[in-house]
Order: C-alpha cells, then sequence, then structure tokens
C-alpha cells in the first residue's frame, strides 16, 4: 500500500456514513490496545470557531516546550493536515502503516458482526495510535460533529473540555432548537472536569451548559467578553486587554478571533490548575504565533484575494462584520460555493446583499451544489451575479470585475479553499 492507496481506503469508508454512537470506536480501539488512554487532552466542540481554537490552544502549547497533538477537521489542501504534532503533519509512510494495521483489525471486528468503521472513525483511529507512538505530552482534539455521540468522545478523562459557540448547524442531526444542539456540545463534559465556554452563548443554549456542568460536578469557567477592552485594530489583527492582561496580540481577522483568544486564554489557564502547566508569557507567545489557514485569511495582497471558509449563517455574521470593519470603502466580488445541506440563502442574505458582484462556484464535494442552482439565489439579493463553470473561471470573472483597485473575497465552504489556492499560486503568486 502505499500513500495514495491509504487515504482512498479512508476516503472509501464514506459509503458507510456517519453513524453517531461509541460501540463502533470502542471495539476498534480496544483491538488497538486503547491508544487514547493516558494522553493529557483537551477536548474542543462548538458550532464555529474550534479550529481556531484548537489552534490558539495548540500554538501555548507547543510555545511551552510540549510535544502536541493536534486532530481537526476537515482539511484543505492535504490528507495529512488533520493530524499533526507540532503543526507537522503526520507522515505519508506512517499514515500508511497505521491504514495497514487498520485493515487488520477491521477483518477481525466485520468477523464478530461490527459494522466497518465511518470514515471519522479511521480518522480519530489514526490519530490516537499516532499520538501515542510518538509519545505526545499533550493532545489538542476537535470534535467531529456533535459532541456527545461523536467518536472522539471516547476519551474518558480530559484536562479540560472546552466548548465554542453554539449555532443552527446540522441540524437534522443535532436538532432544532440551540437547547437541543447544546445538549448534544455539552455532552464532552465529564464528570469532576473542568469546562470552559465561550461567553456571548444564547441563554437557551447556557442554560443545558450550566445543568450539564452541575450534573457531572465540573468547575465551569464563561469566558467574560464584557472584560476585553482598548482593541486597537493592525493591518493583520490585534491587540487588546482581557481581564487584567495588557496587550495581547493576535495575528489573525476578525473581532470574533479576540473572543475566540479569550475563550483559548481562559482554557489554558484551566490546563495549568489541571496538569498542564503553562506561563503567562506562553500564553501570550502562544496566541500571537497563531495563524489558521482558511479563515478571513489574506492570501494574495495585490490584488486583494481573501479566503474565508464559512459555512453557516453564524460565520457568515462574522465575515460581513470583518469585511465591513475594515474594507467599508472598497468595492468587493464575491466568490460562494456550498454543499447542498447548508442555509446559502441566508448567507448569501448576510454577506452578499448590496455587494457590487458576486461569482457563484461548484465546489469539487459529492455534497456540492451546482452554481447554476446556487446563482438562482445570489441574484436575489445582487444583480451583478455569474456562475463559473469551473474555479478557474470563475476566479478569472472575479478578478476582471474587481480591477485594480477590487478586493474578491471567496466563501460558503471548506471544499473549495484548495482551489483557490491553487489559482492563486498559479496565476498571481510570483
Amino acid at each position: 500500500m502505499n500513500y495514495i492507496e491509504a487515504v482512498e481506503f479512508i476516503d472509501n469508508a464514506a459509503v458507510f456514513g456517519s453513524k453517531l454512537g461509541h460501540e463502533n470506536i470502542r471495539k476498534l480501539l480496544d483491538l488497538l490496545g486503547n491508544p487514547q488512554e493516558g494522553m493529557k487532552i483537551v477536548h474542543v466542540a462548538g458550532t464555529n470557531g474550534k479550529g481556531s481554537v484548537c489552534s490558539y490552544i495548540a500554538n501555548i502549547l507547543v510555545q511551552t516546550g510540549y510535544r502536541t497533538g493536534l486532530f481537526t477537521s476537515p482539511y484543505l489542501e492535504k490528507f495529512t493536515e488533520r493530524i499533526q504534532i507540532d503543526f507537522k503533519n503526520i507522515p505519508d509512510d506512517k499514515l500508511v502503516s497505521y491504514v495497514e494495521q487498520l485493515k487488520e483489525k477491521i477483518n477481525i471486528m466485520v468477523a464478530e458482526g461490527y459494522n466497518h468503521p465511518t470514515f471519522f472513525e479511521l480518522n480519530t483511529a489514526i490519530s490516537f495510535m499516532y499520538f501515542r507512538d510518538s509519545d505526545c505530552d499533550a493532545v489538542v482534539l476537535e470534535v467531529g460533529l456533535g459532541g456527545r455521540l461523536d467518536s472522539t468522545n471516547i476519551i474518558k478523562d480530559p484536562v479540560v473540555s472546552v466548548i465554542t459557540t453554539i449555532g443552527y448547524d446540522h441540524m437534522a442531526i443535532l436538532g432544532d432548537t440551540l437547547g437541543e444542539i447544546a445538549y448534544e456540545k455539552a455532552g464532552i463534559i465529564k464528570s469532576g472536569r473542568p469546562v470552559v465556554v465561550y461567553g456571548d452563548n444564547e441563554d437557551e443554549a447556557m442554560k443545558v451548559i450550566l445543568e450539564k456542568a452541575k450534573e457531572t460536578d465540573s468547575d465551569l469557567l464563561v469566558s467574560d467578553f464584557y472584560s476585553i477592552k482598548n482593541i486597537v485594530i493592525l493591518e493583520k489583527g490585534y491587540i487588546f486587554d482581557y481581564k487584567d492582561i495588557k496587550n495581547i496580540r493576535i495575528n489573525m481577522l476578525g473581532k470574533h478571533q479576540i473572543k475566540n483568544a479569550c475563550l483559548a486564554y481562559d482554557a489554558a489557564v484551566s490546563m495549568g490548575a489541571n496538569g498542564l502547566p503553562v506561563s503567562p508569557e506562553d500564553i501570550l507567545k502562544g496566541l500571537e504565533n497563531t495563524i489558521w489557514p482558511g479563515r478571513i485569511e489574506i492570501i494574495n495582497d495585490d490584488p486583494m484575494i481573501i479566503c474565508d471558509a464559512t459555512h453557516n449563517p453564524q460565520g457568515a455574521e462574522v465575515l460581513r462584520d470583518t469585511l465591513d470593519e475594515r474594507f467599508h470603502d472598497r468595492k468587493i466580488v464575491y466568490v460562494m460555493g456550498v454543499m447542498k445541506d447548508k442555509d446559502y440563502d441566508k448567507m448569501a442574505q448576510i454577506v452578499i446583499k448590496d455587494a457590487y458582484a458576486a461569482v457563484t462556484v461548484t465546489p469539487d464535494w459529492h455534497r456540492a451544489l451546482n452554481a447554476r442552482i446556487l446563482l438562482e439565489t445570489v441574484k436575489k439579493y445582487c444583480q451583478k451575479a455569474y456562475a463559473g463553470d469551473t474555479i478557474k473561471s470563475a476566479m478569472e470573472t472575479a478578478l476582471e470585475l474587481a480591477g485594480k483597485d477590487g478586493i474578491i473575497c471567496t466563501f460558503g465552504s471548506l471544499y473549495y479553499v484548495a482551489d483557490v489556492k491553487h489559482f492563486v499560486r498559479e496565476n498571481l503568486s510570483g
């Protein structure tokens, strides 16, 4: 087996769907010797901001000197981005080795009447194996979907659980109300273990989380965003004060990233009191070092091209607010591509309404919405709108519309970020 075959084997597990629950992952990990046990894990759930908060926390741990595993999803350009140690992707040959081990265990599982592991269960198992074999001091583990029944929630004793924003996404699976969705996210809270929660969640969601923390006798810390003061806007980031900490600097766009950084700060303080000590200096340096690709990321300066992977209305609000904050006087051309199951009408209304121009695309993914169908929705909010037959043609149209002084902003899905970056490298860089 080579790398391409290993990735194909994992990808092909998508045919087994997304089965929430722990019976299968528990059996698989048992056969592998339970590699998840004994690790110091920071577990992160939420609707938006999980990846950024995971990156902030991992940067703090790396800055402190811990050998740090990071498990996130999905990836932007290469499959191995999902599983990293100290921000280096799992080596291709390691991935192949773990897939070969998994195939043996899967044969045993199926012979014993268990279901074939799902795509995400395989990813979860590989990450645990790699982190164990690499003697990681700490692991930052991002939930895939929900929390309570997610395969990452097989872990028993996290150093701290972290819950980011809670909003309407994956409602067919997680529920129709914020309370129902919060119940699933709060499922990562473990008995007697601390939990840190994003401070701006709606009361309906917070009530559920508070009840879960009380039920599990877990120390609960809600980030106090009212104590964020003295925000200074930098060219590509911010400086601000939080609680009694002065001049915190971050290098990511969007005021939501200030709140994500404060949540990560509080998680780091909690880690420090529960087995992963970190110094105030390392927390600040870790926050400053953090960059998370595909999140309101400027990928080209001339012309300016901004790439954002937001895929729900909550994220769309953040994107629009950030663009209004920084580029309200600039002509912006939007490139939008989405998955069929997303609330793309609401996203288009939030971001594209009254925009100068827009171009729709079809991401190269089986759940993608066709660009011409999306165009019908986009034209309700922006008359100067076109459909691109390919990412390349869409970007060429956007460049022509933007002209010398305009900005191009791509958004709607993680699944075409890599194609946009490839277009920029091939046609604009250097």
